[in-house]
């Protein structure tokens, strides 16, 4: 999504300002010995104004998964977002405070355990373990269904739509809750507080009432969501510098806001020569003159006002968050396409500036009147490049969505059964993200060396771990020994590829024995996996 504003200067607008007052006298200023860079003072005592300006702003918004994909060049997190209408008035200029409800809540007396990292962690877990519980159940039950194809893919999609709901409710935290302010609900998602708010970005636009309100909402929000006292937060005044446009105020805010979450550099306000005596009784709040060099910003929140009580928040969090969120794999892998977009995009712009074609006016739309309702009806069209390099809809759209086949050969002949003198047959079906290969202690506790070796060398070792722990799961249950606990090693069941690089399963210590003990020689293997789930079959073979 494009989102954004723009304005241009009117005489007409600023005559109406003007005769409101809301904007700086060039006569008195310069009476007063004032420089037109120093007509725009917010926050002090002297504010006598806002100084006109027009121009653009605008962000592209999209999903993490889409920004890491596509290998975009990501400036922050939009962690939150809200507007409010919390009033009607006589007054148009009247500033509102309606942006106080993002700190709306009923504080419970104890602190909630669904705010909690580490709960909401070990919840997760749980949930992906009864999700994989539940594959193998359903899985089970298609044993003698004549449709097993179709269904296995069933199945999966499930299995996503479940994961998915999971992530929303322990991830995301979605939902409302009388005991949790949006802001504070927000900041709980990655792990933070009241207290990691770094930096706010005010609207300041140098009038009385506006830059006494602002703060004064500010010192209320922190006082709700109990930010700690004697833990201040530098503001930015960003109109000092840029004056005030309309359409692109809150656009050129973000942006400033993003810069100085990113930079770590909280710019001052230059023209603060005397910050008013009456923000003194905010002490959430410091109104720095000077640009402050920090150690790092976590997060920023920033406020934007309107005509007739309209107001709006926004808290960005610094990308870290969510690289920190990747594997190692997935991060190296966004690394190589940020780095193959960012030449490709620098060799795009230097043709259009050359050739003077920046904007390029369209004529139609990417579909052809017969297509029309087609597309419009159908939720898997897609465009694609045609032989002219430009986007439109093919002729011949997909009817029936794409279903991943990685599993379900392998399912299917599985839940068949084979045919032959074997010992025993083991299928196991896990979600790649419900095998922790993310702690160091489980990989050395259930894999050898050489497993380890090669799953960490392969272009997902998030997968690569998955695919052998549910081997040797399937193995177990192929063996069909007693278990011996969940928190069993399963070092003794090796999963490595061969010589062909077909994988192949080499028994150690007890699970040896008890193979042995079966008659069983060789162990056949048959593995997949699409992106939601890991699938094998095992087959213990006598000699």
């Amino acid at each position: 999504m494009i989102a954004g504003g723009f304005d241009d200067f009117s005489e007409e607008g600023s005559f109406e300002f003007a005769n409101m007052k809301a904007t700086s006298n060039t006569e008195t200023e310069f009476a007063m010995g004032r420089e037109p860079n120093e007509f725009s003072r917010p926050t002090t005592s002297t504010r006598a104004g806002f100084m006109e300006a027009q121009g653009t702003g605008v962000q592209v918004l999209m999903s993490a998964k889409t920004a890491i994909e596509m290998g975009c060049a990501i400036q922050s997190i939009v962690a939150f977002t809200s507007t409010s209408t919390d009033k009607a008035g006589r007054s148009i200029p009247a500033p509102g405070r309606g942006v106080l409800s993002v700190a709306r809540e009923i504080t419970p007396k104890q602190p909630l355990r669904i705010l909690d990292v580490d709960y909401r962690t070990r919840q997760l877990a749980f949930r992906r373990k009864q999700i994989s519980q539940w594959m193998e159940n359903e899985l089970e039950d298609l044993r003698d269904d004549p449709d097993a194809t179709e269904l296995v893919a069933e199945v999966e999609r499930e299995a996503a739509r479940q994961e998915k709901d999971a992530l929303a409710t322990y991830g995301m935290l979605e939902g409302s809750d009388p005991r949790i302010a949006p802001l504070r609900r927000a900041l709980a998602v990655w792990g933070l507080t009241a207290d990691d708010i770094g930096v706010i970005s005010i609207h300041g636009t140098s009038t009385k009432a506006n830059d006494l309100n602002e703060p004064h909402v500010y010192h209320d929000i922190f006082t709700a969501i109990q930010r700690t006292p004697g833990n201040p937060v530098p503001v930015i005044a960003q109109k000092n510098l840029t004056g005030h446009p309309k359409g692109a105020a809150a656009a050129w805010m973000l942006l400033g806001l993003c810069q100085s979450v990113n930079s770590g550099i909280i710019p001052g306000n230059r023209n603060a020569d005397n910050i008013d005596p009456a923000l003194r009784e905010f002490d959430y709040l410091v109104f720095p003159s000077r640009s402050i060099h920090t150690d790092g910003i976590k997060a920023g929140l920033m406020t934007s006002f309107g005509f007739g009580q309209v107001g709006g928040s926004a808290l960005i969090l610094h990308p870290r968050y969510l690289f920190g969120a990747l594997g190692a794999s997935e991060y190296r892998n966004y690394i190589e396409r940020n780095r193959t977009r960012a030449m490709a995009s620098y060799k795009a712009m230097s043709e259009m500036m050359t050739t003077n074609s920046l904007v390029k006016i369209k004529d139609h739309p990417p579909f052809t009147p017969e297509l029309e309702a087609d597309v419009l009806l159908n939720p898997l069209a897609r465009t694609s490049l045609d032989k002219s390099g430009e986007f439109s809809f093919p002729k011949k759209l997909d009817r029936s969505p794409k279903v991943a086949k990685e599993n379900q050969d392998v399912l299917v002949n599985a839940l068949k059964g084979v045919q032959g003198d074997f010992k025993g047959v083991g299928v196991d079906q896990e979600l790649i993200s419900a095998v922790p290969s993310h702690n160091p202690t489980f990989v050395k506790r259930n894999f050898t060396e050489s497993e380890i070796t090669y799953c960490q060398a392969q272009p997902s070792p998030e997968a690569s771990f998955a695919a052998r722990w549910a081997g040797k799961e399937a193995v177990f249950k192929a063996l069909g020994v007693k278990s011996k606990g969940a928190g069993a090693a399963m070092s003794d069941i090796e999963i490595l590829p061969d010589e062909n690089g077909v994988p192949s399963v080499k028994l150690h210590g007890d699970a040896k024995k008890a193979a042995d003990e079966k008659g069983v020689a060789k162990v056949l293997v048959s593995l997949s996996h699409s992106e939601v789930s890991i699938s094998l079959k095992y087959i213990g073979r006598p000699c």
